[in-house]
């Protein structure tokens, strides 16, 4: 999967961009100042859970899958915890062993689980397994009927409901797409067709979501369709401006237009890679494969949440005929200027800090999150988790610099783009997994969790364990 940002000339461990210290650029000003959250000390690796050699230690990996399962690198790995066993993950273009590094063979996303409950060391990583299809060559999470699962066409997302496995797919999405602006009146719009995209319907630098269920006892093996009695319908299209879209589950707070189903999903949608605000649908567990059923946040009337049907939602048009979205239905502002950025993201509840918790990361090298009692808001403005303005060892320990690391041992997972260069390494698709969280509150202390999240690394195309100490703020 191509991590297509704005990255600067160079990114060095002593000489970083200006505009990269001045965080003011998003009205950010520390780490401890967001009304919310409060990053305790500073974030750190834990372990390289994907590949043969940790890149940074120059040392085997716990789970070394390339030996294993055939897996020499990979990209985001999305957690989706089984509750009742497996914790899996969704890794999205994923490469064999000795393959070519910028290429890859549809389907080639991979799965993988882990059945340990202790939260992740340096030693042991998160004891990754991954599904295989024959010995040494790990499986392809497949969907049927089929649609398109090559480079830059990702899982996004997954949950379980009643001991079924659901996840969204990433689709019809450009391997080589335009960087995408806001357009918050009307997010559906593409760009102007360029020689790597054509922004046609089917093959466009949006792409689209389709949300599917794993055949039961094969968690690699999904279906768009199911007649009855799996489900009181099938499986329709997704909403319009669900595009990337992840879903979680947690307390949903009683408001008067779903009082009579209180057992709700959370399902985030994001309109436009990178450069949107998610918007937020509740679905009925028991329809949740429906999204006819779903009801969709439309702003909120002092402070109780609005919630519109499929139908209404989908009603909004521009002047050019353009779907445009209820004026209020991103859950939050984009204040401090440019926070229309996000495009993977984490949504999980956290039980010891009680609270909604969101994890995305905002511009290459910036990792922040967000706080609310509901899914609907108020979110709390974005604490920086991890950044290279605060973070500067983050080059050549997590990513490399254009130099290619000069006297360090790192492997170069591109092809040089001159002689002594080095294609830069970025951040992306922060993922909590909450099953690890630790309660470190203190006797008559603010509510304080050790987290541990999942960060993807653009060369070393590889996925990392990190863990963070945050407290909530009053």
């Amino acid at each position: 999967m191509s991590r297509m940002y704005a990255v600067p000339p160079t990114i060095s461990a002593v000489l970083i961009p200006a505009f990269l210290i001045s965080a003011s650029l998003a009205g950010l000003s520390g780490r401890a100042d967001a009304a919310g959250l409060a990053l305790v000390g500073a974030s750190a690796k834990v372990c390289q859970l994907t590949g043969e050699i940790d890149w940074d230690s120059n040392t085997p990996t716990a789970a070394q899958t390339a030996t294993n399962f055939g897996l020499n690198a990979v990209d985001l790995g999305f957690p989706v915890d089984s509750g009742f066993g497996p914790l899996y993950f969704l890794f999205g273009d994923a490469r064999p062993f000795a393959h070519l590094p910028a290429d890859t063979v549809p389907p080639d996303d991979a799965l993988g689980f882990t059945m340990r409950r202790a939260a992740p060391d340096a030693t042991t990583c998160a004891d990754l397994k991954l599904a295989t299809s024959a010995p040494h060559t790990f499986a392809h999470p497949t969907v049927r009927p089929p649609i398109p699962q090559g480079t830059f066409n990702v899982p996004s997302g997954g949950i379980f409901i009643d001991r079924q496995f659901f996840a969204f797919f990433w689709t019809d999405h450009c391997a080589a797409p335009s960087l995408l602006a806001p357009l918050p009146q009307a997010p559906l719009t593409l760009p102007a067709p360029t020689a790597g995209c054509p922004e046609t319907p089917t093959l466009n630098s949006l792409g689209r979501s389709a949300l599917a269920r794993a055949e039961p006892g094969d968690a690699a093996d999904f279906e768009r369709a199911h007649a009855p009695p799996f489900f009181p319908h099938p499986f329709a299209g997704m909403p319009s401006g669900f595009v990337y879209a992840s879903a979680a589950s947690g307390p949903v707070p009683v408001s008067p237009f779903i009082r009579e189903r209180p057992h709700r999903v959370a399902v985030f949608g994001v309109p436009r890679f990178r450069a949107s605000i998610p918007y937020l649908a509740v679905a009925p567990s028991e329809t949740f494969g429906d999204p006819a059923t779903w009801s969709f946040y439309a702003g909120s009337v002092a402070g109780e949440p609005v919630w519109i049907t499929r139908a209404q939602w989908e009603s909004g048009r521009t002047t050019g005929g353009q779907w445009a979205p209820p004026p209020a239905a991103e859950i939050y502002d984009a204040n401090p200027a440019g926070e229309r950025c996000i495009g993977e993201h984490s949504v999980t509840w956290n039980a010891a800090l009680h609270t909604w918790l969101l994890v995305y990361v905002c511009g290459p090298y910036r990792v922040e999150a967000r706080t609310a009692p509901a899914p609907w808001g108020p979110w709390s403005p974005p604490t920086v988790l991890l950044s290279l303005a605060h973070d500067p060892w983050i080059v050549c320990t997590l990513v490399m610099d254009t130099t290619g690391c000069q006297g360090f041992k790192r492997t170069d997972y591109y092809l040089p783009p001159a002689p002594g260069k080095s294609v830069p390494g970025v951040l992306y698709a922060s993922f909590v997994m909450e099953r690890f969280t630790q309660n470190t509150t203190q006797n008559g202390g603010p509510k304080q969790a050790t987290i541990y999240w999942l960060l993807s690394t653009w060369n070393p195309y590889q996925v990392v364990v990190m863990q963070s100490s945050v407290q909530m703020t009053e």
